[in-house]
């Protein structure tokens, strides 16, 4: 397939976590970029802001860390990333967990047919992983996952992620998924959560950004979802065990202070929610 029929911001992201490898840990991340990405990359820092390659890359490490303390708790256990994207979890993890990676067809086959060369030419370590193609915009698409799951890992523990997708979806759809993830009752179950809060909407870097996204993708101004974190808690019904903002996070992983002016940034919020 060629790269070309995926967004180029699907692979910008890497670009982010490559620059900050020290910051995310991503040893992986070189793998899904090119000079293409690279230049788009440094088109965003110009247009937008010159600090992505550091939120994107303190998002993947808390993530990370999370996903790492979670694995040594539990027997067995299972990850599910939802829109999975080009990220490399299961690669920085150990193999003794059951993957499964949830994205667009595109992104999928993409991906399905990378990591199936690369683990043969021992570039990535060998890992069993179960790739379902979905839109999560169509309620028939869901469905198929929640079945797929339930069908294979209902009754283990799963650390659930949703990256980089709250923003996007449609609220209608990013319901459906929440809702469809409450009924994941094992206790110990895990879901893990990035969003923005409403008041984004009036950040500089956030015009900046969707005026970015509008022009290079297509990606309509409109259509951006703001949450909070008890319209999510509500929904899932899981108790929150973690809340961040992304300024903690790098005075957690990191000696900088690049990110402590609210208008110059993304302000970006996590949350960690156990059953």
């Amino acid at each position: 397939m060629s790269k070309n029929t995926i967004s180029e911001s699907a692979f910008l992201v890497n670009e982010s976590r490559l620059r900050r490898v020290d910051i995310s840990q991503d040893i992986y991340s070189h793998l899904w970029t090119t000079d293409s990405t690279a230049k788009l990359w440094n088109d965003f820092s110009n247009d937008v802001y010159p600090y992505d390659d550091i939120e994107l890359s303190l998002r993947n490490r808390f993530y990370l860390e999370n996903l790492k303390s979670f694995i040594k708790k539990v027997s067995n256990p299972v990850f599910i990333n939802f829109a999975s994207g080009f990220t490399s979890y299961p690669f920085l993890i150990g193999s003794d967990c059951n993957f499964v990676e949830i994205d667009i067809d595109k992104i999928i086959d993409y991906k399905i047919e990378k990591v199936k060369n690369w683990m043969e030419n021992k570039i990535l370590p060998n890992r069993d992983i179960n790739f379902i193609k979905a839109d999560f915009n169509e309620g028939e698409d869901i469905n198929r996952v929640k079945d797929f799951i339930y069908s294979n890992f209902k009754n283990k523990v799963s650390f659930i992620l949703l990256e980089g997708i709250s923003y996007y979806l449609t609220k209608k759809s990013l319901v459906n998924i929440f809702e469809m993830i409450s009924e994941f009752k094992i206790k110990d179950s895990v879901i893990a959560i990035d969003f923005w809060k409403p008041e984004i909407s009036k950040n500089p870097v956030f015009s900046r950004f969707i005026c970015f996204f509008e022009k290079r993708f297509g990606f309509k101004k409109t259509n951006y979802n703001f949450l909070t974190l008890d319209f999510i808690q509500k929904i899932i019904g899981y108790e929150i065990i973690d809340f961040t903002d992304i300024q903690s996070l790098e005075t957690k992983y990191t000696s900088d202070n690049f990110l402590n002016d609210d208008n110059q940034i993304l302000p970006e919020f996590y949350a960690v929610f156990k059953k």
